[in-house]
């Protein structure tokens, strides 16, 4: 008599499942059994890094807790979606505690698929680490976000100043080779993926152009744009105004571009809930525009 397995279906209990699974396995320092959720060809990350895994565990323990699951895409072969969770760490040898911690709220992007009985994790992406003080609240304003490695932050207060960010909260950071950004989202999305607006500084190092009217140029020909228009442009800055239709959504947003003697940087308000920005708003956004660019 022959038993076959039965072919894995992913449902939302399912995916709830692995999750806590991946995340018990985490708490019991099983280095292994997180492995093993992960597809075979995709097990090279930094999430599975064994040596910062080895480290960690030698000298933490630690508590998790999953705050939010969304799900984006869902059949029974593949899905997508994102999850937040929130890691404690205390030291394992008490005498080492020293006021300092990696306590955070991380949110990660994640694929999944079935291969016969199998659900494999295939993309396992964090896009938002908040960091909390050694009582799990997170840390105020920008101390949330901005990582000890970044360099630019200081360069960027300056141009962030003049905007009235009431509702926003500071929700990610990514640091790059030539470039940093930092992001804030309404308060109640800030563990979203998707957002329905959201306020944005690139930093770079330097401009991919030889003009602000150039860059300008290239960034309304090259994008596909339902709708582009200069609000201003002068030597050193420019206000753009772009529409998107996206998945039958409409994108609109207002972008600030400075070329300072610092480095170059991109400021952008955008508005993702298939509506316009209200004309109210839209001036007010335009006018904390030009009050930054003149932080040059």
């Amino acid at each position: 008599m022959f038993f076959f397995k039965k072919k894995a279906k992913i449902t939302e209990e399912k995916i709830q499942e692995l999750i806590q699974q991946l995340e018990r396995a985490y708490m019991a320092k099983d280095i292994d059994q997180m492995t093993e959720m992960f597809h075979p060809d995709n097990r090279q990350i930094s999430f599975l890094n064994h040596y910062s895994l080895m480290m960690n565990f030698q000298i933490y323990n630690i508590q998790s807790e999953i705050l939010n699951l969304e799900i984006v895409e869902l059949s029974e072969k593949e899905a997508t979606f994102t999850y937040t969770r929130k890691h404690l760490y205390t030291c394992v040898n008490k005498n080492d505690e020293n006021g300092e911690n990696p306590n955070n709220i991380s949110s990660y992007y994640v694929q999944i698929q079935t291969e016969g009985s199998q659900i494999w994790i295939t993309k396992y992406s964090r896009f938002s680490e908040l960091f909390l003080n050694t009582e799990g609240e997170i840390l105020p304003y920008e101390q949330a976000v901005v990582p000890a490695a970044a360099q630019y932050y200081e360069n960027m207060k300056r141009f962030i100043k003049p905007f009235t960010l009431d509702g926003f909260l500071p929700a990610t950071y990514y640091l790059y080779s030539d470039s940093e950004f930092i992001g804030y989202y309404p308060e109640k999305e800030r563990f979203m993926f998707v957002t329905s607006e959201r306020f944005t500084v690139d930093y770079f190092t330097e401009m991919n152009a030889d003009s602000i009217a150039e860059h300008t140029d290239i960034y309304l020909s090259e994008n596909n744009l339902e709708y582009g228009a200069i609000i201003e442009q002068e030597e050193n800055h420019s206000i753009i105004e772009t529409k998107i239709i996206n998945n039958d959504r409409l994108l609109h947003e207002l972008v600030l571009s400075i070329l300072a003697s610092d480095g170059f940087y991109m400021i952008r308000y955008f508005k993702n809930n298939n509506s316009p920005i209200e004309n109210e708003v839209r001036q007010s956004w335009i006018e904390q525009m030009r009050a930054s660019a003149t932080k040059i």
